[in-house]
């Protein structure tokens, strides 16, 4: 009887370590390159997809504004250079930032209409 009961407990084991292992998704990720007078920001996609991401940094002691945010399309099992940040001297610097993914770009088409008020020649 405690053989049976133990395995069912290793059959149960390993059905849910391997349910947990398989659901997991690669990543899209942020990675950070320090080097001496620089910082540069890549995101990698690990994934087997195309990504779009939306990344917002906001620094404090940097030379370069980085206040835009960028929106970019990442390819399936790459790495693209997004920023490059120089820091002030004497200044301590940090950042932080958002990163959102989503699974592709959707591009809005927005109208515009611009209505002209013509004078009447008659009016001067």
């Amino acid at each position: 009887m405690t053989s049976l009961k133990n395995n069912r407990i290793a059959f149960l084991f390993i059905f849910l370590f391997s349910f947990i292992s398989f659901s997991q998704e690669k990543s899209v990720r942020l990675i950070e390159d320090i080097q001496k007078k620089r910082t540069i920001l890549y995101v990698q996609n690990d994934t087997n997809e195309n990504k779009s991401i939306f990344l917002k940094v906001n620094p404090t002691g940097y030379r370069r504004s980085a206040q835009r945010p960028i929106i970019k399309s990442i390819p399936a099992k790459t790495k693209v250079q997004m920023l490059i940040l120089i820091p002030l001297t004497d200044v301590e610097s940090h950042y932080t930032y958002n990163l959102i993914v989503n699974e592709k770009l959707d591009n809005i088409e927005a109208e515009r209409i611009k209505n002209l008020k013509k004078k009447d020649s008659t009016q001067l």
